[in-house]
């Protein structure tokens, strides 16, 4: 069965803030003699931003309250997240996909108004996704590794799709590939942290895994060949 619906994980995947993250975290950490491992960091991946300052209190016996990890890491993103740049290949496979009416939507970690700071530099390519699921406080939802975002995606197209088996999930992390395969729905992995770094069952049972979104094609999956090959 072709693909009729592509769904994006936003951070390390189309956006490079995984590294943004890692500095506002690294600055967050510093001051009380911690260091912000890669190890932690995988953990985190997908997660929201409570989840991320539950994880990090516990694992690095940080002396704050959740409330606290969030206003002060809100204070670090505020200022660092409107330069996030595209990483490669994002432009041009978004482009390309909106171009031939292919539905595609976003399923992030991210709360709403984080989503709406990154996203700043970029306004007019992220307005092409319909729907843009994010994950704030209020949501019942479970977040990644559980497969709830990109359910809702799903279910919140204009045009849902047949089977979740025609969704095709594009993650950066371990815990949006489970998430995605928990689903039923095929995945591309685009590891944005070394891939010595994730679980080699995680990886095993990913659909595909590619060094960068240009290495895509989407003849493989039943969609429009790129204009340009």
């Amino acid at each position: 069965m072709s693909i009729t619906h592509c769904i994006f994980d936003l951070d390390g995947l189309l956006l490079d803030t995984e590294s943004i993250y890692t500095e506002c975290l690294q600055k967050l950490c510093a001051p009380y003699g911690k260091n912000f491992s890669t190890e932690t960091k995988v953990h985190m991946m997908g997660k929201s931003s409570l989840e991320v300052g539950q994880i990090l209190i516990r694992e690095l016996d940080l002396p704050m309250t959740d409330d606290e990890f969030l206003m002060k890491s809100y204070e670090f993103y505020q200022e660092a997240f409107p330069s996030a740049e595209l990483l490669p290949g994002a432009e041009r496979l978004i482009q390309h996909l909106a171009a031939h009416n292919i539905p595609i939507a976003i399923g992030t970690g991210s709360s709403y108004e984080l989503y709406m700071l990154k996203t700043s530099g970029h306004r007019e390519l992220f307005n092409l996704f319909d729907p843009v699921v994010c994950t704030d406080a209020t949501e019942i939802r479970l977040t990644k590794p559980e497969p709830d975002v990109f359910l809702a995606c799903a279910e919140k197209f204009p045009n849902p799709p047949l089977s979740m088996s025609q969704c095709l999930v594009f993650e950066d992390g371990e815990n949006g590939v489970q998430a995605a395969l928990a689903a039923g729905m095929k995945v591309i992995l685009v590891p944005s942290l070394p891939l010595s770094t994730y679980d080699p069952l995680v990886i095993e049972h990913t659909t595909l895994t590619l060094e960068s979104l240009l290495k895509f094609n989407p003849v493989e999956f039943g969609l429009p060949s790129f204009d340009d090959m």
